[in-house]
């Protein structure tokens, strides 16, 4: 079993109060290091990440204080 972190989700984590302050309920589009768009739906974050990453890995997740259980990335290796 894979246990390590996505750097995306620790960007997340470490960026999220300063996210909520701006950004509360938004989805935020994150690519390795670097918080790259906000959106306010996922579909249009998504959209937003397909155009600028094609299929390239990208996180995309909804900012809020409180935890989610779902992730959403773009990050699919191939089958084993």
């Amino acid at each position: 079993m894979n246990t390590t972190v996505m750097p995306e989700l620790l960007v997340y984590e470490r960026c999220l109060p300063s996210m909520i302050q701006e950004h509360d309920g938004e989805f935020v589009v994150i690519k390795g290091d670097r918080m790259e768009h906000f959106s306010s739906t996922y579909e249009e974050a998504l959209t937003w990440a397909y155009e600028a990453f094609g299929l390239q890995n990208f996180f995309v997740k909804r900012v809020s204080a409180q935890g989610a259980v779902v992730h959403h990335t773009r990050d699919i290796g191939p089958c084993r």
